[in-house]
């Protein structure tokens, strides 16, 4: 598994992509994620259609979603919003949005079923062994 691959755009949500084009800023998670965030952007954009989103990313297997509403008043209500989106993350694999747990493989902490999580074992271990 590679560490913070960047994302196809043309794989996100069609909302969020728009989104970050306005702040130029990428969307660094994995393809399981995305309903997540797509739910998660429909949300605030409920509370706060103007809210700026500058970026979505994985972070030592947490989701992190920088978001800034458009008015103060609102700070707590999307810090709610985005917690509680953060902690179903961390309850679904980052691969294919299954249930999944955190998992650090060869250095990375990503949040994998135990599909994903033997796969990128395995891959871990290929590359640790010398090449002959």
């Amino acid at each position: 598994m590679e560490e913070d691959k960047e994302c196809e755009v043309d794989a996100l949500p069609g909302r969020v992509v728009t989104r970050m084009t306005m702040t130029g800023h990428a969307m660094r998670c994995g393809e399981g994620w995305f309903a997540l965030v797509e739910e998660l952007d429909r949300a605030l954009a409920a509370l706060d259609p103007g809210y700026r989103l500058f970026a979505i990313a994985r972070t030592g297997g947490a989701l992190v979603f920088d978001a800034e509403p458009s008015s103060p008043e609102l700070a707590n209500r999307f810090a709610a919003i985005v917690g509680s989106a953060s902690e179903a993350a961390s309850r679904n694999c980052e691969v294919c949005g299954e249930p999944g747990e955190r998992s650090a493989i060869c250095g990375v902490v990503e949040v994998l079923c135990a599909e994903h999580r033997a796969a990128a074992e395995a891959a871990g271990r290929r590359h640790r062994e010398p090449p002959y």
